[in-house]
């Protein structure tokens, strides 16, 4: 299985909740080193990345995940996965946009990561979210995600996404994302369902 995201920090931080989420779903086919692609919301960067991945050996599936800030993924989704299937890929292809940024999933499990250090691979900790800190609401209402985490980190440093994404989605709790219910990680996980099921060139979201 391949994995293709934008940026640089969720090459790790995806690469972990995706195969967390695959897991869960009790599927053994392992997933291959994340693959970081740019332009994503154009043709001609989705077209790219797909091909580049259709040159890769025993692909079982790809999932494409990135940020969609603005627009709506109900009509953007659908969309990009029309140029996907005009590609007629070897293998079943999902497209899933995170709204508005991947961030949006650390709101929903605010209240859990409040007042917890973060871990990095060198083994040492930093400040994360300040106690107490808790998030109400719909978090995909949010715009600029970033911002509002740095706000609650402190005055001693701001949000950074290649140091912290990575330690903050490893604390995520899933069944918590799945109370909370951000539409954008339902579409994630039915993504990952279809991909464990589909046939070569289906992809996800399926056609009006």
């Amino acid at each position: 299985m391949y994995l293709v995201v934008e940026g640089h920090g969720e090459v790790r931080a995806a690469s972990n909740l995706v195969t967390r989420l695959w897991q869960d779903l009790g599927r053994p086919t392992p997933w291959s080193e994340p693959i970081r692609c740019r332009s994503l919301e154009r043709r001609e960067g989705l077209t790219k990345a797909a091909e580049l991945v259709r040159c890769k050996r025993d692909v079982a599936g790809l999932l494409i995940l990135r940020d969609e800030d603005d627009a709506c993924p109900k009509m953007r989704g659908p969309e990009a996965a029309a140029w996907l299937r005009a590609l007629e890929l070897p293998f079943p292809t999902a497209l899933v946009l995170l709204h508005r940024e991947y961030e949006v999933l650390f709101l929903a499990c605010a209240g859990e990561l409040a007042g917890r250090p973060l871990r990095g691979d060198d083994g040492q900790t930093r400040p994360g979210l300040l106690p107490g800190t808790r998030f109400v609401g719909d978090p995909e209402s949010v715009r600029g995600v970033k911002e509002w985490l740095s706000e609650r980190f402190g005055s001693s440093r701001a949000y950074k996404p290649t140091f912290d994404q990575l330690p903050m989605t490893r604390m995520l709790n899933l069944q918590t994302l799945r109370v909370a219910g951000p539409p954008c990680f339902g579409t994630l996980e039915r993504a990952l369902g279809f991909l464990g099921q589909a046939g070569a060139g289906q992809v996800y979201p399926p056609a009006p």
